[in-house]
């Protein structure tokens, strides 16, 4: 019997893909990854503003030297000088400042001719009347050197009153009857022009120390018009920056009761000017400093290196911050002169100059203000206004190139779910947090919410509360 050949074939089952179960575990794995990652970051928490208050500082007033960028100018010959701008009088590149005469022969007929009253306008007469009643308005017997401050003001007034073709006219008589030459010179850079010298030019703050403060051993020269000067020695300084100091000096106390300041409000009681200032403390060789930073009014004072200065006292009301939340963004620096209303609306901005068709014509772009004082504004920048544009000012021919920025506090928004930068005023500080004024246009609400370590987020940014 025949035996029979079994073939067994092995069946193959067909690979069958569970397609559900894939994504599910693509899913989890997503998610753990996910989880991962956000246990693993830094938290992003937030913050509500609430209403806060600093504490209440004595208050300050005493007497500060006054620290500015002081461009010494010396002669370039020898002889006797005459001015012809007033002192404290801004001045641009290629204006005419001085003459310097080898005899005086000059300087005797500039004399004679500014004591002739008929080459005086009105205009002219009245100016000096109203510098003569602010000053006797103002006068202090205890400070007689003051006379002598004006009397100098004075003779340069009326100098910076003579036209300069009557200048030429004297040189001219001069030189024909055989004469020295007259040196005119002008202005080498543009500034605010004084004509004193004490010895405090390129003073720094870092090199303060208490002997400085000492008025009575404090030596001021002025340098008058008719003088003899010698080639190589001073003859004027510019001040051609707007930012300038003033030197406090700082008890213990004061210095601990202020250690944490980083604004003050302050006053100047002989200009009755009040505002607020920027204010740090530095230590020289054991003495302590306050340093108060300014943009403003140093032409008020740019003849004064001693000033008499208060720094108030009282509580600071406004809005509680946490300084973990600050952060500091560009705005661009612009003269407020400048603003104006586009067309029908209110909208503040600035007309912008655009080159159409090979023709200059002013367009009118709307600004985010976010902060002003008298004479700057502080403006966002956008695509629309951008840094090298030319603005022009309304009902005038000028013109102003933007470029200065200045970094603004504030703080990240995020009512709407993303981060917004709102532009804060910082009044005080106390125990970790800033006091930041209330109710500004652009700035910050009670209740408002914000990022609270500005840190670890962008502006525009989502935020998942």
């Amino acid at each position: 019997m025949r035996t029979k050949n079994k073939r067994i074939v092995r069946y193959k089952k067909p690979l069958n893909i569970n397609i559900g179960m894939i994504i599910l575990t693509l899913v989890f794995l997503y998610l753990g990854i996910n989880c991962i990652i956000y246990l693993s970051r830094d938290k992003i928490s937030i913050y509500e503003v609430t209403k806060g208050q600093s504490e209440e500082i004595a208050g300050i007033a005493t007497t500060g030297i006054a620290l500015r960028t002081e461009n010494v100018t010396n002669a370039p010959a020898s002889g006797y000088i005459n001015y012809y701008i007033k002192e404290g009088t801004k001045v641009s590149v290629g204006n005419t400042l001085y003459t310097i005469d080898e005899n005086g022969d000059f300087s005797e007929r500039l004399e004679n001719a500014a004591e002739n009253d008929s080459m005086l306008t009105n205009e002219n007469l009245s100016e000096i009347k109203t510098d003569i009643s602010k000053f006797v308005s103002s006068y202090d017997s205890k400070k007689f050197d003051e006379v002598y401050d004006f009397k100098y003001n004075l003779d340069a007034t009326l100098l910076e009153n003579i036209n300069l073709n009557n200048l030429s006219t004297i040189n001219e008589s001069i030189t024909a009857n055989g004469g020295a030459a007259l040196s005119l010179n002008k202005a080498d850079r543009s500034g605010i022009v004084e004509f004193y010298i004490d010895g405090y030019e390129g003073l720094t703050n870092d090199k303060i120390t208490d002997d400085l403060f000492d008025e009575k051993a404090y030596n001021k020269n002025p340098i008058k018009s008719g003088s003899s000067v010698e080639s190589g020695k001073p003859i004027y300084k510019t001040i051609d920056n707007e930012e300038w100091e003033i030197v406090i000096p700082l008890t213990k106390k004061q210095a601990e009761d202020y250690k944490d300041t980083t604004v003050v409000d302050i006053s100047f009681p002989s200009e009755g000017i009040k505002t607020s200032a920027y204010f740090s403390i530095i230590d020289n060789n054991g003495s302590k400093y306050g340093i108060i930073g300014l943009r403003r009014y140093m032409i008020q004072f740019v003849g004064d290196r001693f000033i008499n200065i208060k720094i108030d006292s009282d509580k600071k009301e406004g809005l509680k911050v946490p300084k973990t939340a600050i952060v500091k963004k560009d705005y661009y620096e612009i003269p407020i002169d400048y603003i104006t209303n586009g067309g029908d609306t209110s909208d503040e901005g600035f007309m912008k100059e655009e080159i159409v068709n090979n023709e200059t014509k002013s367009v009118f772009v709307a600004a985010s203000i976010v902060s002003r004082n008298d004479t700057i504004c502080y403006v966002e920048t956008s695509d629309k206004l951008q840094k090298g544009d030319v603005i022009a000012k309304p009902n005038s021919t000028d013109r102003y190139q933007i470029d200065k920025t200045e970094k603004l506090a504030g703080v990240y928004n995020v009512n709407t779910g993303y981060t917004t930068f709102r532009y804060v005023k910082i009044l005080s500080e106390k125990n970790g947090y800033y006091i930041v004024e209330s109710g500004s246009k652009y700035g910050l609400q009670v209740y408002d919410q914000i990022v609270l370590n500005a840190s670890l987020v962008k502006e525009n940014q989502v935020i998942f509360k």
